[in-house]
């Protein structure tokens, strides 16, 4: 207890010290503890005003206590105006992502669905990240599956082209989307501009909400076509009302006065939130996530407009808000976050929580998942501590399990290696810190007793590799407790070794090996201490390591399918020094193909446009 007043007392003088230059103004101030370390970032309209505060230890709840008792330093940054300080402070967040800040780990922005304009033939595709390009945006979308479903429905219905632009200019005949009859094929002509264009208007339209209209045409084009015994059009304007049904029977909310709308819903429990975010755009409904932001260990005394306030600045920052944001708890200084995401995305933004009718339901039935979705996160995370308290005893593990890696490889034949890792908490799967590792044969030879000791096929080399990577890499940090290897006895003592020689001695390993006939729920586990174990068939830890390995397993083979495809469609012509985009789509013009370039002669080499004589050899000795 005296320490802990100790330290109390060292980081009020600490911050006593500070306020002797600090002057009354706008700006952000950083308390920084131990190693550099960033504690906390926060922002004020006076900064004496504000600082003072943490001086007075009566004021202060068991978090700001001992966030105090730990800082070693401040720093501050003066600003033209709180505004200006609010900017600032959420860019540092990003960036520094401290201790006591309440942090939003999953801020990936959404899918929107792109018409670019750019081209008199415009493409439909799907954009994630900032909008550059001109053109016609809708969205956000939550799901990347419903962006991928609604294009190919508006391909279907308009016959609107996605392929690129290198791939539309290439082009001297219809490609199979023309023949399955999800293209106009503009690529060669068989559509004029104004046509093809009225089809992309007729698309923008439906997005926008027109889709009762749009449908509406398509039934009297199909009776029409039916009428003069078309029947194989007729069938194909059934389709693509059909299509156009099923998408707008999941998206449609018919709410007057709310076509453009995010509802947020904030639950807290103890030292667990979440916050339900629902998309509406145009009347669709564009999906529901579930985020689950940071608060420390300590969380329980951050006030919810506090971490409503922190939710709303980190994810708009990188996601464009509706003109409504119904929410059921305000941000902390409403007025201040509303002028702030009118800066950063010029145009009017309310936020209000709804007090009756329609929108009042709306925020309700979030508010109702919200609450289902942190209770179903609270029994997963104290199923996943039991998990891992279990490991330790079963397996008779020398600490406490907080945190596991799990590593697998993947390859055909040693074709396209691949390892890949993935941690586990009692949080659940970190994806964040999901790692794939292309196999390098070369780093082995440093290793190896013999330069060609290595085999990309040979997997115990390729799990040496993968490991000794991840521990003295540049993210070798934030070791783990247990290491899971996908693997038998050979595989563990390759870990051990590697463990050994970087001398590590404070990280557990287990192999999972295959049963008898590869059978789920046979499979033998080896450790340093037990030569070998296995479970009984329906054993709940069992079920736990078997989904680990399975998510190994699965990040491994999508990482490998990946590079297996780069692989098999790699231009042999991007490899030749010199020729670059122009000349390889001069080569492709004139040849159709990598493979006539191939077995083309140089003086045919020689007279296609934008190739010399000095780059025909080396494109024929390339080849020959």
């Amino acid at each position: 207890m005296i320490n802990k007043s100790k330290s109390l007392s060292n980081g009020i003088q600490v911050i006593k010290d500070e306020l002797l230059t600090i002057p009354s103004k706008p700006g952000v101030y950083q308390m920084i503890g131990a190693n550099e370390e960033n504690l906390y970032i926060g922002k004020a309209k006076n900064l004496k005003n504000r600082i003072v505060f943490y001086t007075q230890p009566k004021r202060l709840n068991s978090r700001l206590t001992y966030m105090v008792s730990n800082t070693m330093k401040m720093e501050i940054i003066i600003t033209a105006s709180e505004m200006e300080a609010l900017l600032l402070e959420s860019n540092l967040i990003k960036k520094y992502e401290p201790t006591f800040n309440i942090l939003l780990k999953d801020d990936k922005s959404f899918s929107s669905i792109f018409f670019n304009l750019t081209h008199p033939f415009p493409q439909i595709s799907s954009h994630r990240g900032v909008r550059k390009i001109k053109g016609d945006y809708f969205g956000p979308f939550v799901s990347k599956t419903t962006v991928q479903k609604t294009i190919e429905t508006l391909q279907k219905t308009f016959l609107l082209r996605t392929c690129n632009d290198n791939i539309f200019k290439t082009r001297k005949r219809p490609c199979l989307q023309f023949q399955i009859k999800r293209c106009s094929a503009p690529c060669v002509n068989l559509i004029s501009k104004k046509n093809y264009n009225e089809s992309i208007l007729e698309a923008k339209r439906f997005l926008t909400g027109d889709s009762n209209k749009i449908k509406q045409k398509l039934i009297e084009q199909m009776y029409d076509a039916s009428d003069k015994q078309n029947f194989e059009a007729a069938s194909i304007f059934r389709n693509r009302i059909k299509a156009l049904t099923e998408v707008t029977a999941t998206q449609n909310i018919n709410i007057q006065n709310l076509k453009n709308v995010d509802l947020l819903a904030l639950k807290k429990l103890d030292n667990k939130v979440v916050i339900q975010m629902s998309i509406i755009r145009n009347g669709h409904h564009y999906g529901s996530k579930s985020y689950f932001p940071n608060i420390g260990k300590n969380g329980i005394d951050v006030n919810e407009d506090e971490i409503m306030q922190a939710f709303i600045c980190q994810f708009f920052d990188k996601n464009i808000p509706a003109e409504n944001i119904l929410v059921n708890q305000n941000p902390k200084e409403r007025k201040l976050i509303e002028e702030l995401l009118f800066r950063k995305h010029n145009f009017k933004i309310s936020i209000q929580v709804p007090q009756r009718g329609k929108k009042l339901d709306l925020i309700n039935s979030v508010v109702k998942n919200a609450e289902e979705n942190l209770n179903r996160k609270i029994y997963e995370k104290s199923s996943n501590r039991e998990n891992l308290i279990k490991l330790k005893t079963i397996f008779n593990l020398k600490k406490q399990i907080k945190k596991i890696e799990v590593y697998d490889n993947s390859h055909h034949q040693g074709k396209a290696p691949i390892g890949a890792m993935i941690a586990f908490n009692e949080d659940g799967f970190m994806k964040s810190m999901y790692r794939r590792y292309n196999i390098n044969s070369n780093y082995n030879k440093k290793t190896a007793a013999k330069q060609n000791e290595f085999q990309n096929n040979n997997d115990y080399l390729m799990m040496d590799e993968v490991l000794r990577r991840r521990l003295i890499g540049k993210n070798s940090s934030n070791y783990p407790d247990l290491i899971i290897i996908d693997g038998g006895k050979g595989h563990l003592n390759i870990a051990l070794s590697v463990l050994e020689n970087l001398k590590i001695d404070n990280i557990e390993v287990l192999a999972i090996s295959k049963g008898i006939k590869r059978d789920s729920g046979r499979e033998n586990f080896y450790t340093q201490g037990i030569d070998k174990f296995s479970f009984d068939k329906n054993n709940a830890t069992l079920f736990f390591l078997q989904k680990l390995r399975d998510e190994v397993h699965r990040f491994a083979i999508a990482g490998h399918r990946l590079k297996s495809k780069k692989i098999i469609f790699k231009n042999p012509l991007d490899e030749i020094e010199g020729i670059g985009s122009k000349r390889k789509r001069a080569l492709l013009n004139e040849f159709g193909s990598a493979k006539a370039v191939k077995t083309a002669s140089l003086r045919d080499l020689s007279k296609v446009e934008g190739i010399n004589e000095s780059i025909a050899k080396k494109i024929f000795n390339f080849f020959n």
